[in-house]
């Protein structure tokens, strides 16, 4: 099983994870492309220290994965060791990715 603390991108560390370009970004250095492809599940810490994920930083990160193996597939497949607060935001991010896909399609 993967694990990846995301809240340490290119080896700085965040509180507030925020901004689609970011989110961009950490996708490629997480290398989810290739992970979204391979068995097993994903494990993504978020540390109890980070006050936020933004939505717009969900979608930059999460994107591609939910369009790839739909809302199903994605929650099968990311486990999110989180507070609850950061849970809440996880599911507000789902459901923005689901209802803005094209605004993240002009980012792209």
């Amino acid at each position: 099983m993967v694990r990846i603390d995301i809240s340490v991108i290119e080896g700085k560390k965040y509180k507030v994870l925020s901004g689609v370009e970011l989110g961009i970004h950490a996708r490629s250095c997480f290398g989810l492309n290739d992970l979204d492809s391979q068995d097993g599940s994903i494990t993504l810490v978020v540390p109890n220290d980070v006050f936020s994920l933004n939505s717009s930083f969900f979608a930059g990160l999460f994107y591609d994965s939910i369009t790839k193996l739909k809302e199903t597939g994605f929650r099968e497949k990311y486990v999110f060791e989180c507070t609850d607060i950061i849970r809440k935001n996880v599911e507000n991010g789902i459901f923005y990715v689901l209802n803005t896909k094209n605004i993240l399609e002009e980012k792209k």
